[in-house]
């Protein structure tokens, strides 16, 4: 079954999140730490929103 492309988004975004996450790790610098916390935020909500996306497609293929 071919992936939906709002969940590969979704992998895209959380796969962003966790990479500028572990640079965040390794920052000392704390306005730059603070921008790039911001930065994953944004893209676990674009996530969230792609996921809920594929649920609502789903549901509907469903009925």
């Amino acid at each position: 079954m071919p992936k939906h492309p709002h969940h590969d988004q979704a992998a895209e975004y959380r796969r962003q999140a966790l990479e500028i996450r572990t640079m965040v790790q390794k920052l000392s610098v704390n306005e730059a730490r603070e921008q790039l916390l911001k930065t994953v935020e944004r893209l676990e909500r674009l996530a969230e929103e792609e996921e809920r996306k594929v649920q609502a497609n789903n549901s509907r293929l469903e009925r």
